[in-house]
């Protein structure tokens, strides 16, 4: 009798454990992802000014396990290797200029490092409860300042704690961010330290900006609206980054459907200021003077017709000082924003962008073309004109096909930049090179599943 008790219960735990399953069966159960990529650029200077070319390519893997009693954890590596590469280590016989554009696709703190570029990206471990969900560790970050700006081989991907709430109509993000790897790079940053990795044009005071190294930071806290009903779209969000500036942005937009036409507009704007120091008391190390004060608006008016996108974008930035946001965080969304140049270093600014995307009747062919006109201060003005920019002229085309059926996933981008100075006469070599006068030419090959 006893030995039968015995045995029963011996039955019913291992009926328990069956029934429970293992670790490793549940882990079976994830997302494996997988990432290939190669990327084809060119930039091609006028005269006798440098050109360049480079080929790279690599891919990645990550895993997204299945949630468990809310519980989820995330990672992913990619590498990366140089295929054949064309001037782009060595500095412009004439100006002296360095590689801008391509060198981005590797890792621009060791020039030495083809096939060596491997990094783990995001590794974060979230919970979930109902509509709430935190997330602690490396993570993908999308906004409209800071986010993956992801058009070279590899993103931006930050460290810190992220807390989302998504709602019915209306999310909410908040995030304190302590590290961060940058895109062109493979190393992780403090904060601190991230400023000042990419190039970083001229003090107010015509000076070479000397803040590398010498920002005093904890990190940057993030918090961010966004509200969707009936059309309207409306978002805000706040940048601190804490002892240098706080950046505040705002978007509104709205669509009307007429018929088969849907008319769409939008306003957005943003306002910084320097906290403290903004970033060391010394003012020839610190990353925004204390009375700098930078304001923006945009607006755009366009509609959708049929397979037709066709919009008018505009963008002011006051005389009152620089719209300064590191261009290691992200790179800026703005409506006139066109691929290939920046608003950021820039007060006393307008620009006006045209922008028309096309379905093609082609099966899975969509084109995107681009035109604007952007009017800087003068190159000399460093007190609203960080990077020394000549006034311009832009110009974009872009195809993209996306494969069906057995080849899904994969997707070819060719984009084709131009930028040409306002006036051309008064600009020298130096002023030039890599800037204006030039074609930036891309053939990317990206294949997900």
């Amino acid at each position: 009798m006893i030995t039968a008790t015995a045995d029963l219960w011996a039955g019913d735990v291992q009926d328990t454990v069956r029934v429970r399953g293992k670790l490793g069966e549940d882990l079976k159960k994830g997302e494996f992802d997988f990432h290939a990529r190669s990327f084809f650029m060119s930039t091609i200077n006028a005269g006798d000014l440098l050109n360049y070319s480079t080929l790279a390519t690599g891919a990645g893997v990550g895993y997204t396990s299945p949630e468990w009693k809310g519980f989820q954890l995330r990672f992913n590596g990619f590498f990366t290797f140089q295929v054949f590469e064309q001037n782009v280590r060595i500095a412009d016989p004439i100006t002296g200029g360095v590689n801008r554009y391509e060198l981005l696709l590797y890792d621009m703190n060791d020039l030495t490092n083809t096939n060596k570029l491997d990094r783990l990206e995001e590794l974060f471990i979230a919970y979930r409860r109902n509509r709430l969900k935190f997330t602690l560790g490396r993570q993908k970050v999308s906004s409209p300042l800071l986010n993956e700006q992801d058009n070279r081989m590899r993103p931006n991907v930050f460290g810190g704690l992220s807390m989302v709430y998504s709602g019915v109509s209306t999310k909410w993000t908040a995030m304190w961010i302590n590290s961060m790897t940058i895109r062109g790079t493979v190393d992780w940053y403090s904060v601190e330290n991230s400023v000042g990795v990419y190039p970083f044009g001229r003090n107010p005071f015509g000076q070479p900006s000397n803040y590398k190294g010498k920002i005093s930071s904890k990190g940057i806290g993030l918090l961010g609206v966004q509200h969707y009903k009936d059309g309207f779209t409306g978002q805000f969000w706040n940048y601190t980054a804490e002892n240098m500036f706080n950046m505040t942005f705002a978007q509104a937009d709205y669509n009307l459907n007429v018929g088969r036409t849907r008319f769409y507009g939008g306003l957005q704007g943003f306002y910084q200021f320097a906290l403290n120091d903004g970033g060391n008391p010394d003012p020839d190390f610190t990353y925004m003077l204390p009375d700098e004060r930078a304001l923006g608006l945009g607006g755009k008016l366009g509609f959708f017709y049929d397979t037709h996108n066709i919009s008018v974008n505009y963008l002011w930035i006051a005389d009152k000082g620089r719209f300064l946001f590191p261009r290691e965080w992200g790179r800026e969304i703005l409506y006139a924003s066109l691929p290939r140049e920046r608003y950021e270093g820039a007060g006393d600014m307008n620009a006006v962008t045209v922008r028309y995307d096309w379905v093609t009747p082609l099966p899975n062919v969509f084109t995107q073309f681009g035109a604007g006109l952007v009017n800087h201060s003068k190159i000399d003005s460093y007190a609203s004109n960080k990077y020394g920019l000549p006034s311009y002229y832009h110009f974009i085309g872009g195809v993209e096909y996306r494969f069906k059926d057995y080849l899904e996933g994969l997707n070819l981008n060719f984009l084709l930049v131009n930028k040409t100075a306002k006036d051309r006469s008064v600009l020298t070599e130096n002023q030039r090179i890599n800037r204006v006068d030039m074609w930036n030419i891309n053939l990317v090959m990206d294949y997900r599943f």
